[in-house]
């Protein structure tokens, strides 16, 4: 018999005994709860200015960048394992309105045999001034709105420099997989553990000063300094408008200027008349209406003088509409999209010679200048994504194939009865922010069948078949008749003959 033995505190345990100690806890035991966190821990750019012009806020550095460093933590427990993560920024107010940018984010993917159960590692993430700028402008003339509320003239608000904080934030969107997985939007971040960046809107410089005359006639007036911005406008049933916030600076005190609105394709406006007054500085808004579609409606509007030569920096908008509307200044797109769907290939389907599959087709035309990504879509079908790029003037063409499924196509109920197949196309245009700048709304395409032929060239003939010429006078000789010949009858077999036995002489 083998003696007993025990264990003291303070012997070796097996290696795979705590191995299988692991395993049953696992397997026993609660599984962890999965837990995401991301947090900016580093600001690289905590000051942005805003350049103002005497009565708004409109231009800040296109060199500008707003970097921050992201820390990111996933635990998908035991059973878990991470597919995918994307982190990005956000600027958000002390009141919680908050702006995403997660078409500039970082993201990773992990193949199904090598997903960890957990990640942590800092990412360094960048926007562009295109990406923020008009954020941080809103922010500014929200400020310059609320001064002149409460009674501040321009003079005064845009008089000196005034100072805005907004919260830099991180975002965490996950895909994980095992128990109860799904993916995860981390979002909430309280005010007071947000990385701030310091919003400088600049004062304005003032306008020029004008030139002594040596002549005793008062010299005519010149535009000196102007401006143009937007407000957008969402109305409750879809109607979009817009509010055209501008102002004009003369030398001159009491100057009379006219002027109209001009969009990117040319389309003018009618005549508006301001005077500058004692100030030498008229401010004015009117309203536009904006022919409405079913995907986003982006322009450019600028003031160009009637009175006087000066043209105003453009202005851009962007609105997601629903209904239509009225259209007193039409706007175009900055690419015009059309879609072609051309049959390719042949396959036999009851008989009949079908299109085996399509090639779609996108034809761009640039409006303006454009960037994104387009994608093809269609019942139960979606293309990928594929990046594009235009400039005005310019064409651009990308193609994709999509399958023809006729196995679901029941055959004729007779021979003259056409077969067809209907599909649904459409194309998808999106910008950099992944907002829809473009569009062919899906609408069926009918495929039809045709029936074999004999080829044409060859045609029955007595006794034989004719062979056509292939062209005429391309040194093709006379058609020669191929006949087949009659056989000749096969000789019928001998019967064999009986020998007779000899008689004997």
């Amino acid at each position: 018999m083998m003696p007993n033995r025990t264990l003291s505190p303070l012997s070796p345990v097996p290696a795979a005994l705590l191995a299988g100690l692991a395993a049953v806890l696992a397997l026993s035991g609660p599984a962890r709860a999965d837990s995401y966190s991301s947090e900016v821990t580093h600001l690289a750019s905590p000051r942005l200015e805003v350049e103002s012009n005497g009565s708004s806020y409109h231009s800040t550095n296109p060199l500008a960048k707003l970097a921050a460093d992201v820390h990111l933590e996933i635990d998908t427990g035991f059973a878990g394992g991470v597919k995918s993560w994307t982190a990005f920024l956000g600027l958000a107010r002390e009141d919680g309105v908050r702006m995403w940018f997660q078409s500039f984010g970082k993201s990773k993917s992990y193949p199904w045999y090598d997903r960890p159960n957990s990640v942590n590692r800092t990412e360094r993430l960048e926007l562009p001034e295109y990406a923020w700028g008009a954020f941080v402008r809103t922010q500014c003339n929200e400020l310059a709105g609320r001064l002149r509320a409460q009674g501040l003239p321009n003079s005064a608000i845009f008089g000196q420099d005034r100072k805005l904080v907004l919260g830099v934030v991180s975002s965490l969107d996950v895909n994980n997989s095992g128990p109860g997985s799904n993916g995860v939007f981390v979002a909430a971040v309280p005010w007071d553990s947000q990385k701030k960046v310091e919003v400088v809107c600049k004062k304005w410089p003032g306008a020029a000063i004008p030139q002594a005359s040596t002549t005793l006639a008062a010299p005519p007036s010149k535009v000196v300094n102007k401006g143009l911005s937007i407000y957008e406008q969402y109305g409750v049933t879809g109607v979009c408008k817009i509010r055209l916030d501008g102002w004009i600076t003369t030398d001159q005190k009491n100057a009379t200027v006219k002027f109209r609105y001009k969009n990117q394709q040319g389309k003018q406006s009618q005549v508006w008349t301001v005077n500058t007054g004692e100030s030498r500085t008229a401010t004015f808004s009117h309203w536009y209406d904006i022919q409405n579609t079913e995907w986003a409606e982006t322009g450019f509007v600028r003031m160009v003088g009637v009175s006087h030569n000066f043209r105003s920096e453009w202005a851009e908008y962007t609105m997601d509409c629903t209904e239509g509307g009225p259209q007193s200044l039409a706007t175009d797109r900055l690419v015009y999209a059309t879609l072609k769907v051309v049959p390719q290939g042949k396959v036999m389907v009851h008989g009949r010679i079908c299109p085996e599959t399509v090639k779609l087709i996108a034809v761009l035309e640039g409006r303006g200048n454009a960037s994104g990504e387009m994608m093809f879509f269609g019942t139960a079908f979606f293309s990928q994504r594929y990046d594009f790029s235009i400039t005005p003037g310019q064409k651009v063409f990308q193609g994709a194939d999509a399958p023809l499924h006729w196995n679901s196509v029941p055959a004729p109920g007779h021979a003259n009865l056409p077969l067809t197949l209907s599909r649904q196309f459409g194309l998808k245009l999106t910008d950099r922010h992944g907002r829809v700048i473009a569009s062919v709304p899906q609408q069926p395409f009918v495929f039809g069948c045709s029936a074999p032929a004999v080829n044409p060239a060859v045609q029955p003939a007595p006794g034989g078949l004719t062979v056509e010429p292939r062209q005429p006078g391309a040194g093709a000789a006379a058609p020669r008749q191929l006949r087949v010949l009659p056989q000749a009858p096969q000789p019928q077999p001998v019967p064999p003959r009986r020998l007779q036995p000899r008689a004997p002489e």
